[in-house]
């Protein structure tokens, strides 16, 4: 499901995991009377989510995730902005059909996002007002139903410098640092192993126990099952703790005046600034090379909140 930067795993995880639990439901009635258990492949949020539904769903089944690293950190999803938007997957689904199923997999999400909205500070989950300049944003308009983002309004933004006008909707953060460590634990508590193992090859996983298997590794699929379809996607966020987040409870984005990506999105404890979007690249470390990256994001931020956006700079 291309999670990874941009792809909006937080986004469509809860949803996309239910589909997973259906067809693990659909496989155990394969099995006739060999008793059932189920490994994840992965603990990122595609992983944790699916374990998690069904956990909700079978609350006796034997589930093990396994993981090269089961450090939350190590996962893209952990560096993920948070912001509930179908970001730049929607292009993977702008058949009929692609998009019906993005549409369930978005819906599926909402459902299961209201009900952990009123735990909002174990979750990470909380409604925020997300506001964009004046131009169209696909990902919502076209590729998310209005039952789930409802439609824009328009008027002047709300920030000193940057009054010109601009569009409001209604969405959510969705705090991964907080949302991943939450459903580790539930899942833990609730008999699911976590156990730390690297797999060189397909054999390795079939070589497993456990009689049903969910890949959630993402892009480690790539290297794992050959799966030269996923394309690495490298970005950059600038992170900035806060002392205080008084008045700082809202969603900037869709980028400049002139499309260069810039957004800030305001979360329970700092701020999140970005971006950048390198396709191809998939290096995890902090090179030293990556600081003009940095200086220019932070500059177009500058720019956009100094009464400027049209004069951001690309890569």
């Amino acid at each position: 499901h291309n999670y990874g930067h941009g792809a909006a795993g937080i986004t469509l995880a809860f949803g996309c995991a239910e589909h997973a639990a259906d067809h693990v439901e659909q496989a155990m009635a394969g099995l006739g009377a060999t008793p059932p258990a189920v490994a994840v492949l992965g603990t990122g949020i595609a992983g944790l989510t699916t374990a998690w539904e069904l956990r909700k769903r079978r609350p006796s089944l034997p589930i093990r995730i396994y993981a090269s690293s089961l450090d939350l950190r190590t996962t893209t999803s952990w560096v993920a902005g948070g912001q509930f938007e179908p970001s730049t997957v929607w292009r993977e689904y702008r058949s009929d059909a692609g998009k019906a199923g993005l549409f369930d997999y978005l819906r599926r999400s909402r459902a299961k996002i209201d009900a952990l909205t009123a735990d909002h500070a174990r979750y990470g989950i909380t409604p925020r007002d997300y506001f964009t300049l004046d131009h169209d944003i696909r990902a919502i308009q076209e590729f998310t139903p209005h039952d789930v983002i409802a439609p824009y309004t328009r008027g002047r933004l709300p920030f000193p410098a940057l009054a010109a006008p601009g569009r409001h909707y209604s969405t959510w953060l969705l705090n991964p640092m907080l949302l991943l460590p939450a459903i580790q634990q539930e899942l833990q508590a609730s008999g699911v192993q976590f156990i730390e193992r690297h797999f060189d090859s397909p054999r390795d996983v079939v070589a497993l126990e456990e009689n049903i298997v969910v890949n959630c590794t993402g892009y480690g699929a790539r290297a794992l099952f050959g799966d030269d379809r996923l394309i690495g996607q490298r970005g950059h966020l600038l992170v900035l703790d806060l002392e205080t987040v008084d008045g700082l409870d809202y969603l900037f984005g869709g980028g400049c005046e002139n499309e260069v990506i810039s957004y800030l999105f305001c979360r329970q404890s700092d701020l999140v600034v970005g971006g950048t979007f390198l396709v191809g690249e998939d290096e995890p470390r902090l090179l030293d090379a990556d600081a003009p990256a940095f200086e220019r994001i932070w500059g177009n931020a500058a720019r956009v909140f100094g009464g400027h956006p049209e004069t951001c700079l690309a890569g």
